[in-house]
């Protein structure tokens, strides 16, 4: 019996029984990599049309406010393993997003921790077209 929990203990603590309903959040570098090598993942931005015009976007960004997610996922990736790579303002609409997108069955998600705010605070380019 001991056994049986010290080797339980030992696969949750290494991740083997995890659960894949979280999402990963990553700092700009990160984001920027993932990007760069990932020429098929899907960038969405989840701010409202208004702050999309007023304070720039990704470029190659899809604009889906995170409260339509679930009225517009046609215009998600049909194949639910696609990578989602996901931005707001600050990070906080983001997290409610990625979520959403594990409610409807995606696998691939990440997330920008800091938004489009550090973004923009570590210099990186931004559209306003």
């Amino acid at each position: 019996m001991n056994k049986t929990v010290a080797f339980l203990s030992v696969l949750l603590l290494s991740g083997c029984l995890s659960s894949s309903s979280d999402w990963q959040r990553v700092d700009v570098d990160e984001f920027d990599q993932a990007i760069e090598e990932n020429e098929n993942a899907f960038l969405l931005d989840v701010r409202t049309q208004t702050e999309w015009e007023q304070d720039g976007h990704l470029e190659n960004a899809t604009l889906i406010p995170h409260t339509e997610l679930e009225a517009r996922e046609g215009e998600l990736p049909s194949e639910k393993d696609t990578m989602i790579l996901l931005y707001c303002r600050s990070g906080n609409r983001s997290q409610d997003a990625a979520q959403t997108l594990l409610d409807l069955g995606f696998t691939n998600v990440i997330e920008l921790e800091s938004g489009m705010n550090g973004w923009k605070d570590a210099g990186m380019p931004v559209s306003y077209q």
